[in-house]
């Protein structure tokens, strides 16, 4: 003849220290046909029964704040650069120091001297060379200025008007350019006389 079947005991333990032990049972009665609980009643009722337990004795040793002697200020300082309380107490509230380095580091900011007011930026001075002679900064590390009759021939140059259209668009270098305009002036200076009367 088979033996009935008995209740199902479950029980979650938590230490308290070296030399205690806290402990939930839970005990289920057989099911209908003395049916034991299956494995997702007993696993919930698991993570219940560890969160009861959390909620009276606290948290886990495994999940406390190991204990270990406070730092330094300039270890702290390193560290986390404080500059502000609210900051400081985050970083207590997280677990991050402990109470005793949290007084330091307040006591620190305390004491420590205001930061200098930021001073204003002044917008750069504006050049007061003509616009015209502004690429020759810009141009100083280009190559030597091309021969003039390599220019003309090049970019099909006959006017200044033409030598100007080029100079806008980057092809010759500004020295390149007042090479072309002393070439057009000179050759204006040069033109043909006046025709002698008869």
């Amino acid at each position: 003849m088979p033996l009935p079947r008995r209740e199902t005991e479950l029980s979650v333990e938590r230490p308290l220290g070296p030399d205690g032990v806290a402990r939930l049972t839970v005990r289920f009665d057989p099911g209908p046909g003395g049916t034991d609980p299956s494995p997702t009643e007993l696993r919930a009722a698991l993570l219940a029964m560890s969160a009861d337990l959390e909620s009276i004795v606290g948290p886990p040793l495994a999940a406390v704040p190991v204990s270990r002697p406070d730092r330094s200020l300039s270890e702290l300082i390193e560290a986390y650069r404080p500059r502000q309380r609210e900051l400081v107490d985050l970083l207590r509230d997280d677990g991050e120091i402990t109470p005793g380095e949290h007084a330091l580091l307040v006591q620190h900011l305390r004491e420590a001297p205001p930061e200098p007011p930021a001073v204003p930026r002044t917008p750069a001075p504006v050049p007061e060379h003509p616009i015209a002679a502004a690429p020759v900064i810009a141009e100083r590390s280009l190559p030597p200025a091309r021969p003039v009759e390599l220019l003309l021939q090049q970019y099909e140059i006959t006017s200044l008007r033409q030598a100007g259209a080029v100079r806008a668009r980057r092809q010759i270098s500004f020295a390149e350019y007042m090479a072309l305009k002393r070439h057009f002036e000179e050759s204006e200076r040069a033109g043909p006389g006046p025709t002698g009367s008869r």
